[in-house]
């Protein structure tokens, strides 16, 4: 069972995401605080992230920067789909993100962008 982090400080679309991925069998975790998503990572690692740009404790491309820095590789090279309501496509992927999902969103859209993720990170770790 595939495992995923939310980090998302909008409680509905936390518990949305939630939902959803649960309904299709991931094994959700979520953060809602720097400290929770690094504590998170280091102690469950999970398969992908879902990192919302724009967090009432700080910027997600900052906190993108924080992962990717980590010292513990397993931990530095976690997918990361980030997400917002505006569309920072590029700049996340220069950034270092895996993707992007703009919202809102539908669960297909949701689904795909979680697919290429992983299917990214998978071809990216074999290279």
């Amino acid at each position: 069972m595939p495992k995923v982090l939310i980090v998302e400080d909008d409680p509905g679309i936390a518990h949305l995401l939630g939902t959803l991925l649960g309904f299709e069998g991931y094994e959700v975790r979520q953060a809602n605080d720097k400290d929770g998503v690094i504590s998170a990572l280091q102690q469950d690692l999970p398969d992908l992230a879902i990192v919302d740009v724009h967090l009432k404790f700080g910027d997600g491309f900052d906190l993108l920067g924080q992962i990717r820095a980590q010292p513990d590789v397993a931990i530095a090279r976690t997918p990361v789909l980030m997400m917002s309501g505006m569309d920072y496509r590029y700049r996340c992927k220069m950034a270092g993100a895996n993707g992007f999902l703009e919202k809102p969103f539908d669960r297909q859209r949701l689904l795909q962008s979680l697919e290429q993720v992983r299917k990214s990170a998978a071809e990216k770790g074999a290279s």
